[in-house]
């Protein structure tokens, strides 16, 4: 009886040693991938270590889809994929192990590897690549999945074949026998291999058909996708630091509107209290920290009722009951400068804001501020303000032009003051960027210059070359897009009836500085 229950469960690493941080690898296969003749009915794998059992139903996929089933007979750092019937002649099949396989200690192999074996005198060699980048990022992202299908073509059918992108977005369908192709990004969340059109977004390649010659090797191209964000954030849990001060976390990276207002209430919805939202601090933007304006008894169950909060896609939060307990604690936060806006810079009607750690209520952060204008110490700035926890300093009228502001603020954590040099935006101050097409032939380019920390934008639409000025000297993002239809947007294509998506244009990072003219070509993938 012990002996059937170990040989069931999942073997395990031994313990002691530095911490394991290498996922597994595969180190041989019978057959060895590349196998001509073959007549076997299973593969088997053996890897580096010991496996997480579970997460090879996961990783593995059996390709192309000639509905053979197969079963996993486990050896002790080994596995045998048994299939339920012969393999049909003349076929390559491709047994692949996806990055979801992990170790015994979660950590998941390094790469996609696969295992190709052929019934006939020769295997197929046929490869197509292509690469995955997020529209709104410009960056590619691990484990997007594309769906191949080879002519005839059922997309309401499992795909023949199934690629995976690496962290750069990039990926690779290999064994590839001669014919002709099809290729969709689809959202494939139940991991199932088909497009279900009702519930999986998808989107097509540029060219709807890929005709692959023997042994040939070809590219799907770059294909630019908007996953849609349509989860709404939901309150997790709140924490109380002290009878007022709580901590709220959220399920995803969170943004705060004007318009935000935070309501206690008793556990049947009636409001008791408000509450003042203080910061979402750096490096957390999943919570936000507030304090109610009175204090929660340590007794009494309580709710938040808070509206004008969304994620960064701009779904409003998600209506989720969750309670907790007031708190008889007192408040020992520290009182510190937890940030400032717009660390960039300043148009010259823009205040200064500095956000604290708590409800400002200690008159030296007032009265000790001083403001150095040029060489003229100024002890008592006259447009000061103190909303909550937040010290605004207005310019009187505007920052003067040509003169240095150095602000002393003062830091009840440090007991000093911190010096703040902003840098201000006037008209001498900005740059010019000159964007160009590659392909001067393209029309009706649309452009969008931003920059989100500013909330600059400047948008445009032009042929062969624009010149955008008065650009504050920070770095921008920079999208562009042919709008050929004119109807304004950026269409992303469709997969049925076939639409190939818009050339589109994205980069992060592009400079500006301080009177000059920077030079930027757009060269579209498609």
């Amino acid at each position: 009886m012990l002996y059937l229950v170990g040989g069931c469960a999942t073997p395990s690493q031994p313990t002691g040693g530095p911490p394991d941080e290498e996922g597994p690898t595969i180190i041989r296969t019978e057959p060895e991938t590349g196998t001509t003749n073959f007549s076997g009915q299973s593969i088997t794998l053996h890897f580096s270590e010991f496996i997480e059992r579970p997460s090879l139903n996961e990783a593995i996929t059996v390709e192309p889809d000639i509905g053979i089933d197969y079963e996993l007979d486990w050896g002790r750092k080994s596995v045998k994929v048994v299939f339920s019937k012969s393999i049909p002649d003349s076929t390559t099949l491709i047994l692949s192990i996806g990055t979801e396989l992990t170790d015994t200690r979660s950590n998941e192999m390094a790469s996609p590897q696969k295992i190709a074996v052929s019934t006939g005198p020769e295997i197929d060699k046929g490869k197509l690549f292509g690469r995955i980048i997020d529209a709104r990022t410009g960056k590619g992202n691990e484990g997007r999945r594309i769906l191949l299908y080879r002519k005839p073509i059922d997309l309401s059918s499992k795909a023949d074949y199934i690629a995976s992108t690496d962290t750069s977005g990039s990926f690779q369908f290999s064994y590839l026998s001669e014919g002709n192709y099809k290729a969709i990004w689809v959202d494939d969340r139940n991991r199932n291999k088909i497009w279900e059109a009702e519930q999986e977004r998808a989107q097509p390649f540029s060219e709807e058909f890929v005709q692959l010659n023997k042994a040939e090797a070809d590219t799907l191209g770059t294909l630019f996708v908007i996953a849609a964000d349509t989860t709404s954030p939901a309150l997790q849990g709140v924490g109380l630091f002290s009878s007022q001060r709580m901590r709220m976390r959220f399920s995803e990276n969170i943004s705060l509107t004007d318009s935000i207002s935070i309501t206690v209430t008793d556990t049947t919805g009636n409001a008791l209290m408000s509450a003042t939202p203080l910061y979402i601090p750096p490096g957390e933007t999943f919570v936000l920290f507030a304090q109610s304006n009175e204090s929660l008894a340590e007794s009494k169950s309580y709710s938040l009722d808070i509206n004008g909060l969304t994620d960064e896609a701009g779904n409003g939060l998600k209506n989720v009951s969750t309670t907790f307990t007031g708190s008889s604690q007192k408040d020992t936060t520290a009182q510190r400068i937890i940030t400032r806006n717009n660390l960039s810079g300043y148009y010259p009607s823009e205040p200064v804001e500095v956000t604290y750690a708590k409800p400002i209520e200690e008159p030296a952060i007032r009265d000790s501020l001083k403001v150095v204008e040029g060489t003229k110490l100024i002890e008592s700035w006259s447009e000061t303000n103190i909303e909550a926890n937040i010290l605004q300093i207005a310019p009187d009228p505007v920052w003067k032009d040509g003169v240095n502001y150095e602000f002393r603020i003062w830091d009840p954590l440090i007991e000093d003051y911190r010096k703040i040099n902003p840098s201000i935006w006037h008209d001498s101050q900005m740059g010019k960027l000159a964007i160009n097409v590659a392909d001067t032939s393209r029309k009706n380019i649309r452009l969008q210059v931003l920059n989100e920390e500013t909330g600059l934008s400047r948008d445009t639409v032009f042929t062969g070359r624009v010149e955008i000025g008065s650009l504050p000297p920070v770095r921008y993002k920079v999208i562009a897009f042919q709008d050929q239809n004119k109807n304004g947007k950026w269409d992303f294509g469709q997969v049925t009836p076939f639409i190939k998506p818009e050339p589109y244009f994205i980069q992060f990072d592009v400079p500006v500085k301080r009177e000059l003219t920077g030079d930027l070509t757009i060269k579209f993938k498609q």
